[in-house]
């Protein structure tokens, strides 16, 4: 027994699932080997004939959402790109399973085992409210945030500028070769200069 639950944590997606798997017990409830076996014949047909049931992003985020319950803390960017994945998964998962619920269910068991999950798809439109498909915080997601990317680029333009007057100069002067461009050393951008003008 503990073999195969050992087999069957190293292929789980998550600490969630591994969780589970530890939880795994003996039973004689001819009830209850009936119904799980039910439910993993039917996910087995879902692994073997379906394409789309959703199989990715499983994070375990229940440390975060603890953290988060305390007024005045807060959820940093990964982790609220992970939660905004990991909900994406469960209503695509719920979805799947109730999508022929006015019919009669393909896989009843694996249904009636989502029955009472709850979706939270307003949560998913306020992230992506502020976060871009990449998980990167959009330049809209405040207008302060906005001034400031604004304030950004037009100092990363400014510095460019500049920096390119500085090379044309120095290399009509001889001291920096034709070929040359702006490096980064230290956090800092530079002009190799020739060796031979080192002073």
């Amino acid at each position: 027994f503990n073999k195969v639950r050992q087999l069957i944590s190293d292929r789980c997606m998550s600490t969630l699932g591994k969780e589970k798997v530890e939880e795994m017990h003996f039973s004689a409830s001819f009830d209850e080997i009936s119904l799980q076996l039910f439910q993993t014949e039917e996910f087995i047909r879902i692994r073997e004939e379906e394409d789309d049931f959703p199989v990715d992003h499983f994070y375990d985020l229940r440390p975060v959402l603890r953290r988060i319950r305390v007024a005045g803390s807060w959820i940093d960017q990964n982790a609220l790109f992970e939660l905004r994945r990991s909900l994406e998964t469960i209503n695509g998962i719920v979805a799947f399973l109730r999508r022929d619920e006015d019919k009669t269910p393909k896989y009843p068991h694996l249904l009636a085992l989502a029955g009472n999950v709850v979706t939270f798809p307003e949560i998913i439109k306020k992230i992506d409210n502020l976060l871009d498909s990449f998980g990167q915080i959009k330049d809209n997601a405040s207008s302060r945030l906005s001034e400031i990317r604004h304030e950004l680029t037009t100092t990363a333009n400014s510095i460019s500028k500049s920096l390119n007057a500085i090379l044309r100069k120095a290399q009509a002067d001889g001291f920096v070769e034709k070929d040359v461009t702006p490096s980064m050393r230290d956090g800092r951008l530079v002009i190799p200069v020739n060796p031979s003008f080192k002073r």
